[in-house]
């Protein structure tokens, strides 16, 4: 059933320091799920990962129980787990609550001043351009993704940076199975500009309202690609 899923190469040992093995299975499920290599309501058969992963199943249980919580993997007693679908409604939710967070978030950051993140996120938008002109949408979704959580990551609140995880985890399940054109990945180019320069100009409410503004955007693709494509979603 795994047959297709990518052979995790890293090992367990890391800096010197072990990598609990469920956080290795977390990991490698998780990468799994979101590059499409595990297919939304595929079967997840634990003795396959854990043969794969050279662990027991008891961190596997807890990898996926993890993912359950995430609302990327879907459990049911006697019957197994299995990748979850695509929940246009949940979706929907989790971009709301990460729209919400990072809003509050650009907004303290903008306020207190913060100038290593904001010398991140200027390299950042170095890359992007960069991406964008050599045509590599691959490279740019990366970049887009590690732009949101420095932003994250610089509140000190871990779980800020989780939960705007989990949507940012919504949107890169989108951009695997829809590319969208050179256009709509220049406009969110251009979006985490207008974050960078309020953040830049110390202004708190402009932060604000354009992070507001370019998370409501990926709501509006969801939205787009669930009218496309609408046998691909539930709920």
């Amino acid at each position: 059933m795994l047959r297709g899923a990518r052979q995790p190469t890293g090992v367990d040992e890391d800096g010197g320091a072990v990598v609990r093995k469920s956080e290795k299975a977390y990991t490698w499920l998780r990468e799994e799920i979101l590059s499409f290599r595990m297919q939304p309501g595929m079967f997840i058969d634990k003795i396959e990962v854990c043969e794969k992963l050279g662990v027991s199943k008891q961190p596997v249980t807890a990898a996926l129980t993890r993912l359950e919580q995430e609302g990327l993997v879907e459990i049911y007693p006697q019957r197994g787990s299995y990748v979850a679908r695509l929940r246009l409604g949940a979706m929907t939710e989790s971009l709301f609550i990460r729209g919400a967070l990072e809003a509050a978030a650009a907004r303290r950051l903008a306020t207190e001043g913060n100038d290593l993140l904001l010398h991140t996120l200027k390299r950042s938008l170095e890359a992007q351009e960069a991406a964008i002109s050599s045509d590599n949408p691959g490279r740019y979704y990366t970049l887009d993704q590690e732009f949101h959580l420095a932003i994250a990551r610089a509140v000190p609140f871990p779980q800020v940076a989780h939960q705007i995880d989990i949507g940012l985890a919504t949107v890169k399940r989108c951009h695997e199975l829809f590319r969208p054109d050179v256009r709509s990945i220049r406009g969110s180019y251009e979006g985490h500009r207008r974050i960078v320069a309020a953040l830049e100009a110390r202004d708190g409410a402009v932060a604000a309202r354009e992070m507001t503004d370019h998370v409501a955007d990926y709501g509006a693709m969801l939205q787009n690609f669930a009218e496309m494509r609408p046998e691909l979603f539930v709920g």
